[in-house]
């Protein structure tokens, strides 16, 4: 087992981020949820896995660098220079999380969405993770849908403000 390394047992993926002689710091990649510690003999019926298992467990698609636009590129840098104070603290859960609330105070976003980025960058191990997705705004509404729509700009979006019961 090296640093980095990608384990599956089950339902379980999980990323070996620190060794330690008598424990292991790993990230679940599934749920994303913050590093913990926990003792080396607890994986030990976790085989190896790859990074195109973890994506197909997960069906979350990473995207090639080359295929983002200049606003997605620039949106994922900025989210990884927030998210890049914290990672040679990754290992000490104190000071990782004073950084955190420096970061959140500084830049003045919510604590939660700066371990958001780290989690998800820490499960992938890849920048373009922390890219935004490409939205499909030209879908096409259902009849139901251009009913609503309909009544609504009929009878509620009138002058007389019109109640909807």
């Amino acid at each position: 087992m090296k640093k980095h390394d990608l384990l599956k047992d089950g339902n379980n993926t999980i990323r070996v981020l620190a060794i330690q002689p008598d424990k292991i710091l790993m990230i679940d990649c599934i749920k994303r949820t913050m590093p913990v510690w926990v003792a080396s003999s607890t994986l030990d019926y976790f085989a190896q896995c790859t990074g195109e298992g973890l994506i197909q467990t997960t069906n979350f698609t990473v995207t090639d660098i080359d295929a983002l636009d200049a606003e997605q590129r620039k949106v994922m840098y900025d989210r990884y220079t927030l998210i890049a104070p914290i990672l040679p603290f990754i290992e000490d859960e104190r000071m990782r999380s004073k950084v955190i609330s420096s970061i959140a105070i500084e830049h003045d976003i919510s604590k939660q969405t700066v371990r958001n980025y780290l989690c998800l960058y820490l499960a992938y191990m890849n920048i373009t993770v922390l890219a935004p997705r490409q939205r499909l705004d030209d879908t096409e509404l259902t009849q139901d849908e251009k009913n609503i729509r309909w009544a609504l700009n009929k009878f509620f979006y009138t002058t007389k403000k019109q109640s909807l019961m």
